[in-house]
């Protein structure tokens, strides 16, 4: 599966592009802001997303992921710290992650995308 992450923290970004690759998916980009997001979806075409809820350009995971359902019809799950504050299913994900997370989480995840993606 073809995944674009959106994580404005370096650390936690490495961590998820490292772990998805190990777990043999493709990370076709990274990005830490709505705009980058945006380009890297259109000119990647991944297959799923992993979006932090919120990112220091002032936008929210909530406002890509509606970009992304709406223009690409991509299937999106929520990394978060504050995943209190959002409900399982929440804009059309297809999970929330708490931050940490484990890599079960991470593997479960991933295997619920690429079953919504296929």
């Amino acid at each position: 599966m073809r995944l674009l992450i959106v994580e404005d923290e370096p650390f936690i970004a490495a961590d998820l592009e490292s772990l998805t690759s190990e777990l043999g998916h493709e990370v076709v980009g990274v990005a830490d802001c709505k705009a980058m997001a945006l380009e890297m979806a259109r000119g990647a075409r991944p297959d799923a997303a992993l979006l932090d809820l919120k990112l220091r350009d002032g936008f929210t995971g909530s406002e890509i992921a509606q970009a992304l359902a709406a223009d690409f019809h991509l299937p999106f799950a929520f990394v978060s710290g504050n995943t209190e504050t959002l409900p399982v299913g929440a804009f059309g994900a297809v999970a929330v992650v708490a931050k940490p997370f484990t890599d079960d989480q991470v593997r479960a995840v991933l295997a619920a995308l690429k079953a919504r993606a296929a």
